[in-house]
């Protein structure tokens, strides 16, 4: 046990302030009996001694701020480490499951003489993991591209109407495949990234349909609004608590309740939309949709 702890470095920090604070004291005292030897004075002797005290006083503020501050830096790099390790082992997940899908049903069907009903609902459950996978792998790179300042726009004037039932479409039989989907959208064209849009799309539907029901409804409004256009996504799902919206959109963070851990994910999807959208020059809002489920609410300046 007592190896252990020589081992963890927060341990070593505090014996290692523990010994500083005593050997300081150990010199204030010191130092104090050596300047009543020295001088007799009475008020020169007062005067030294608070000059003594302030010296340590300044000291031992210092000394604790630099605690704090690294003991702060200790705790968001075990977060951080916390954090990828939960986005190993869910990329590990991500990627096996999809891959040991398609091969059980690829060795199914080299096996078997299935009827052609059968055969073609394999053949689309291989594609949906596909897809799936294709996906993965879309985040992967594009998180690589943020994280090396390698992600660049290339706008053009899209009708985002026309294309976000294009892409909800593309999904109905993947992400979308259990849930009904309901359009309000304007017809509306926008100067954006088209593949950086698709992008912002795809996590938000894969997200609004992986915390909700199946069976339930998700709803995407497209809209003006003043001298704005309004993208809205929501859902009838567990949404996300209040104290937990501003760090979602952060990387590899996932709200630890029990439906996200029965659920796996890599904490990417709001991280790259929100980064996307700011991109953009636009914003991102993550607010609850009564009686349930999550909003996300998405402004562009027009």
């Amino acid at each position: 046990m007592l190896r252990k702890r020589f081992k963890n470095p927060i341990f070593l920090i505090y014996v290692l302030v523990g010994y500083v604070t005593i050997q300081f004291s150990w010199w204030l005292y010191l130092i104090f009996s050596l300047y009543r030897k020295l001088y007799n004075n009475s008020e020169i002797l007062e005067k030294k001694t608070w000059m003594l005290l302030g010296e340590g006083a300044v000291f031992f503020l210092i000394l604790i701020l630099g605690i704090l501050i690294i003991l702060r830096a200790f705790k968001y790099e075990r977060e951080l480490i916390r954090q990828q390790e939960n986005f190993v082992l869910s990329v590990t997940h991500e990627l096996k499951t999809p891959l040991s899908t398609v091969k059980l049903i690829l060795q199914t069907l080299k096996k078997r003489n299935l009827p052609e009903e059968k055969t073609q609902d394999m053949y689309d459950q291989s594609l949906i993991e596909i897809n799936r996978l294709d996906s993965l792998v879309n985040n992967l790179l594009l998180t690589r591209s943020i994280e090396n300042n390698n992600f660049f726009l290339d706008k053009t004037n899209v009708n985002l109407s026309a294309f976000i039932q294009e892409v909800s479409e593309q999904l109905h039989h993947s992400v979308l495949k259990f849930h009904t989907v309901k359009l309000d959208l304007e017809n509306i064209e926008l100067n954006v990234d088209k593949i950086g849009f698709q992008s912002i799309l795809v996590n938000l539907l894969e997200n609004a349909s992986k915390y909700s029901p199946k069976g339930t409804e998700i709803n995407i409004k497209l809209y003006r609004n003043n001298d704005t256009v309004q993208l809205e996504v929501s859902d009838r799902g567990i949404g996300i608590p209040k104290e937990h919206k501003s760090a979602v959109l952060g990387k590899f963070y996932r709200d630890e309740n029990e439906m996200t851990r029965k659920s796996k994910g890599t904490g990417l999807g709001l991280y790259i939309a929100n980064f996307i959208v700011k991109q953009h020059d636009g914003e991102i809002k993550l607010l609850d949709n009564e009686p349930s489920g999550l909003l996300v609410k998405i402004q562009f300046k027009k």
